[in-house]
């Protein structure tokens, strides 16, 4: 008989490069993944997240994304942070 998993804190990737994000989730034993359930694209800026940042889960636990398409995020833009009750579209 398995033991409960490990709980993990969510790391805060919202404005984060796509791939940058991708990778930081992935370290903290999360599974990134798109909110249509396709592919994550690898390029963007991370605008929200579900769990929020800090928030516990369970090692292994998906962590959706939401990517807002573009390679950089504008100069100075600061981030409003994860939307918890309503998905960004």
């Amino acid at each position: 008989m398995r033991g409960p998993r490990p709980v993990t804190e969510v790391p805060d990737v919202v404005g984060l490069g796509a791939d940058d994000a991708c990778d930081i989730v992935r370290r903290a034993g999360l599974n990134p993944v798109p909110p249509d359930g396709g592919e994550l694209p690898m390029s963007g800026i991370v605008t929200a997240q579900r769990p929020i940042g800090a928030a516990g889960a369970v090692e292994g636990a998906e962590v959706v994304l939401w990517v807002h398409p573009g390679k950089e995020a504008p100069v100075g833009a600061a981030s409003t942070g994860p939307l918890e009750s309503a998905s960004p579209e």
